[in-house]
């Protein structure tokens, strides 16, 4: 029966692996505009199939954004393994989930790259190509403006101002100020947000 159960919590995994190397492989063929802009159509899916919560989501994306490496794939990474751990996956599982997610977000790019860089090389300076470039540059800064107003208004959810509110929207103001009028690294933002977390 132990075995059993055990094959059938396999297959779930498999199962699931392979849902997220989809789901990551067309997130990864669409997105135009790098990690930022990727953001909002990873949340959209792990929101709509139900599994993550937008708390949950948030924290990824926190950690996502605090280590190294480019935040679409960071993000792809950790969505992976919480996603196959919340499914009852070992660590070791996990872990490989996790792999089919990364591979999945940049298999796309990696086939863009090696099928059509050389062709974009030689037909950069053509009219037709800056044209498409002139259309795509908007669009790009509209996925990441809309990224990261969705995040703003995720960070505050219907401004109830409780404790947490108020250290979120005073860290947020802090933040934005100081990077906008100083050169101020963000991630010392990110380090007064962890600590306001903790007091708060």
């Amino acid at each position: 029966m132990e075995r059993r159960s055990r094959t059938e919590g396999m297959q779930i995994v498999i199962q699931l692996a392979f849902t997220l190397f989809h789901v990551f492989f067309k997130i990864g063929l669409f997105t135009l505009g790098g990690g930022l802009a990727i953001i909002s159509l990873v949340q959209q899916e792990m929101l709509g199939r139900g599994w993550l919560t937008n708390a949950e989501f948030m924290d990824i994306l926190g950690i996502a954004q605090m280590t190294p490496g480019p935040i679409g794939v960071n993000a792809a990474t950790f969505v992976g393994y919480k996603v196959a751990a919340l499914h009852g996956a070992g660590t070791w599982t996990a872990l490989a989930v996790a792999f089919v997610a990364t591979v999945s977000v940049v298999f796309p790019s990696v086939l863009g790259v090696h099928f059509g860089g050389g062709w974009f090389d030689r037909n950069r300076s053509r009219p037709v190509v800056k044209r498409v470039f002139c259309i795509l540059r908007p669009l790009v800064a509209g996925f990441v403006t809309a990224a990261g107003v969705s995040l703003t208004l995720d960070v505050f959810p219907r401004l109830a101002f409780g404790a947490r509110d108020f250290a979120n929207a005073g860290v947020f103001a802090a933040t934005a100020a100081l990077v906008l009028t100083k050169r101020f690294s963000p991630l010392w933002g990110l380090l007064l947000g962890a600590a306001a977390g903790f007091l708060f």
